[in-house]
């Protein structure tokens, strides 16, 4: 495949993510602006960190929080990550000094990209639609950075975007879904740490709640069949 019909494969694969992380790295980056951090936070989050969710839920660890909450919390909201390389990791092996960047660029939105190429897509279009989805990442981040700091906008709330996006996402999943326990089980165990805990300390302990209630079970029937 010639070089400039790379490019506009990848091109048109990646549009999709590019019309929510332009939107959401806007977000993020004016957030992150709002808590005090200038716009090379910005840039270097959204560069060396790159996880999306886990980069809104930073902004008010890095504002005050512990360090055993951020790395607990980063643990347990990018887990899922762990498992998108290693679906890829034999797809992977051929792209030499590339390899790391394609395993660290692999968002939820580029999984789902590269899960719906096909079987012999090209190694230039899949490294191309990563970094791409990057970029597009990146200058929402520095745009929304921008904006917050120049521009006389009244942004509380802007923090909520994610929120909404999860909440969205969950009702979607929730009607579709066959079994409802699990986000049944994960509202409850939220809840409950919320209530003990309050709201500057809850979420790690809820998710790791929320990760051995719905494990342990699992491994308990599994172990008594075997």
């Amino acid at each position: 495949m010639a070089e400039q019909s790379v490019r506009r494969r990848a091109f048109l694969l990646s549009l999709p993510v590019m019309c929510g992380y332009l939107f959401l790295g806007t977000a993020f980056g004016a957030m992150l602006a709002q808590a005090g951090f200038g716009v090379q936070w910005a840039l270097l989050c959204s560069t060396l960190v790159y996880a999306g969710s886990l980069q809104f839920v930073m902004v008010p660890l890095m504002a005050g929080g512990s360090l055993a909450a951020a790395f607990l919390t980063a643990l347990m909201v990018n887990a899922r990550h762990l498992f998108y390389g290693l679906s890829f990791i034999e797809r992977f092996k051929g792209m030499g000094r590339l390899r790391p960047y394609m395993i660290f660029s692999l968002t939820d939105e580029t999984y789902s990209v590269f899960c719906g190429m096909p079987e012999g897509e090209s190694d230039g279009v899949m490294v191309r639609v990563a970094a791409y989805d990057q970029l597009y990442w990146i200058i929402g981040s520095v745009a929304g950075g921008l904006l917050a700091s120049r521009l006389p906008f009244d942004l509380t709330g802007i923090d909520f975007s994610m929120t909404a996006l999860f909440i969205v996402i969950c009702v979607e999943r929730a009607m579709n879904a066959a079994d409802r326990m699990p986000m049944v089980l994960g509202a409850v165990c939220a809840g409950a740490c919320l209530l003990v805990l309050g709201p500057d300390n809850f979420l790690a302990p809820a998710l790791a709640l929320t990760a051995a209630a719905l494990t342990i079970p699992h491994v308990a029937r599994k172990g008594a069949g075997q």
